[in-house]
């Protein structure tokens, strides 16, 4: 048995050295674990590569395209999702929180395959399914004393399904001295049942609200002509933060046009116009935004910034509105 003699420095630099190497080898053993990954998952390469391409082809921004493009491309060359190898819905999701970043209008999902899939025409008719329990999105309709009628809207459904329920409304309130419209939480839905809401406001006599730009060119959008009664007496529009897109077209149209008041808080933001899902590799689809609307009268529009209230509405906007329709308040000069 060989004896050696080692100072406390040789221990150390011994240890070290031991150590030293089995890092490199854990390391090593790291990296060809990674590579193993990244080997076993050359469908998410492809679904990147799918999006970038289709962002850059589409996304209504033509000079952002090529940066969130470029971005997408980097997030695929750094094997940013490489940990979810294999666990699609953790893919998309994570993609998506990411592209979020950009713009909250994209939306990357996989459509299963298989007896479980469904075409998207079944996805479309179970939300009009949706139309009559929830009273096509009309859920209260009353009258307040002092006459101010109110009436809250949680969605815009298909003008074919909420024409009834509406006109239903507006004929309740047809005598009442002013209107609360409360859109809080109201998510959207169809842009047709909102213009004739807008419609139905404002009256026959302006053509249109806003014009329709994109990367093909620009349009004027049209006011559909008017197809219930109308409201001409005073109106104020309730709106949050939960208020998003078509509930936030009829706000801020209404707003510009000096037709009504909006109280509450600022609104979600969400103004750009998404197109057709577009396919892309192993299953997957993406929503793009390609199109944004254009006021006619401020030149700008709600996307990121929002409608902003005419005034706050406290800790009760339903009483703020009541109190402003009676000539009680006033908003602040904006």
């Amino acid at each position: 048995m060989w004896r050696v003699a080692l100072s406390w420095s040789g221990i150390y630099i011994s240890a070290y050295i031991y150590f030293k190497r089995r890092k490199e080898e854990v390391s090593m053993s790291g990296e060809v674990l990674l590579a193993a990954l990244l080997a076993a998952c050359p469908q998410q390469a492809e679904v990147l590569d799918g999006v970038a391409k289709a962002v850059e082809q589409t996304y209504v921004a033509e000079a952002e395209a090529g940066l969130i493009a470029e971005s997408v491309r980097d997030w695929s060359k750094r094997h940013r999702y490489a940990d979810a190898c294999g666990d699609w819905a953790a893919f998309a999701e994570r993609l998506n929180r990411d592209l979020d970043a950009y713009d909250g209008h994209f939306f990357v999902e996989r459509i299963a395959s298989g007896p479980e899939s469904k075409p998207e025409a079944d996805w479309l008719m179970a939300w009009r399914a949706e139309a009559g329990p929830s009273n096509a999105g009309v859920r209260e309709v009353k009258v307040f004393e002092g006459n101010v009628g109110y009436l809250r809207l949680t969605t815009f459904y298909p003008w074919d399904l909420a024409k009834t329920k509406l006109s239903n409304a507006f004929a309740l309130l047809k005598d009442t001295e002013g209107m609360i419209l409360d859109l809080r939480q109201n998510g959207g839905g169809d842009a047709d049942t909102a213009a004739q809401l807008v419609r139905a406001f404002l009256g026959d006599g302006i053509k249109a609200v806003q014009r329709i730009e994109s990367r093909k060119g620009t349009k004027t959008e049209d006011l559909p002509a008017r197809d219930m009664a109308g409201y001409s007496r005073g109106l104020v529009v309730l709106v949050d933060r939960r208020s998003g897109s078509a509930a936030e077209y009829v706000a801020y149209s209404l707003q510009a046009e000096g037709r009504a008041s909006v109280i509450g808080s600022r609104s979600g933001g969400v103004a750009n116009l998404m197109d057709e899902p577009q396919p892309l590799p192993h299953g997957f689809k993406i929503t793009i935004p390609n199109a944004k609307p254009v006021n006619m009268r401020t030149g700008k529009n709600w996307e990121g910034s929002g409608v902003t209230p005419d005034m706050k509405g406290g800790d009760d906007p339903i009483y703020a509105a009541r109190q402003f329709l009676s000539g009680r308040s006033a908003p602040a000069p904006r």
